[in-house]
């Protein structure tokens, strides 16, 4: 969630400024907190101009977490997923999305408790090149939430995929109403910056929706429009080989006829040495001939 990649941010900024647990997790969820604040109002005021211009109602909905997923998915209408049309993405999405944000809290809350609670302590942690060992002197409870925190961060990449998923498809149909252009661009940037959805919503939001399919069908009239006028152009005699004669080969311009063939037999390089026959081939057919008799 991008609470949450707030939060992973603004610690790493954090730590090399302070090394007290508690300053440094109070500055970084201030951070977190004041970051996720900004963006989602952006995003709440693109919902709410797109939902006023579609003339949708409870507009509200924009600026109401989890919900606004829902507004999402109202804007966007049908989603394609491998070809399969999909109708309920918004609600898939918001239920992916309260999945992962009860985790990403839970995550937070657990690794704060451990640094705090364990500095307060003054228990010892050995850094190894896999990560952290904490120390056996902990409590149960507190060992029970040193394996919580070590499993949460492969539960929470599962939820966090499955929110991405759906919500990279619900952008790409909103953005295929508001930047058809553009939109398989902006899908794959939220994709890989998910921070990006906040920004590309409140910069589509004073354009106007349109039917994609009509968009395309538009295009592709355009398109073959353009085609016939360059064909007409530099194909004024109106067949497809450019030429006046209406073949490939010239018609009867042509001197060797249909199909570029000759239809008169070709002289034969030494004529003047046959016996002008036809049929034969032989250059000296009346010397044979008389040879024979010569012999006979």
């Amino acid at each position: 969630m991008e609470i949450y990649n707030f939060y992973q941010a603004a610690v790493l900024g954090t730590s090399f400024f302070t090394q007290d647990y508690v300053k440094l997790f109070v500055i970084s969820d201030v951070i977190a907190l004041l970051l996720w604040v900004a963006f989602f109002v952006l995003q709440g005021v693109g919902l709410w101009v797109m939902a006023k211009k579609a003339g949708l109602k409870n507009r509200s909905w924009a600026f109401i977490p989890f919900v606004n997923i829902l507004f999402i998915g109202k804007l966007a209408g049908e989603c394609n997923f491998f070809g399969q049309r999909m109708k309920r993405t918004g609600v898939y999405a918001m239920i992916a999305q309260i999945l992962a944000t009860l985790l990403c809290l839970l995550t937070i809350a657990s690794e704060q408790y451990l640094y705090i609670v364990h500095e307060a302590w003054g228990l010892q942690i050995v850094e190894t090149q896999y990560g952290i060992m904490w120390s056996d002197a902990l409590p149960a409870f507190a060992k029970g939430v040193v394996k919580f925190h070590e499993i949460s961060g492969y539960i929470l990449s599962i939820f966090q995929l499955c929110f991405e998923i759906f919500i990279v498809m619900l952008m790409m149909a909103l953005c295929k109403k508001y930047a058809p252009k553009n939109y398989m661009t902006l899908g794959i940037l939220v994709l890989f910056i998910p921070v990006a959805r906040f920004i590309v919503i409140f910069a589509l939001r004073n354009r106007q929706p349109i039917d994609y399919d009509a968009y395309m069908r538009a295009r592709h009239e355009a398109y073959m429009r353009r085609q016939q006028q360059y064909y007409n152009q530099h194909n004024p005699y109106g067949n497809p080989y450019g030429n006046p004669y209406g073949n490939p080969y010239g018609g009867q311009y042509n001197p060797y006829g249909q199909g570029g063939q000759s239809q008169q037999k070709p002289e034969e390089p030494f004529g003047e040495f046959s016996s002008g026959q036809s049929g034969t081939d032989e250059p000296f057919a009346e010397m044979n001939e008389e040879t024979d008799q010569f012999f006979s």
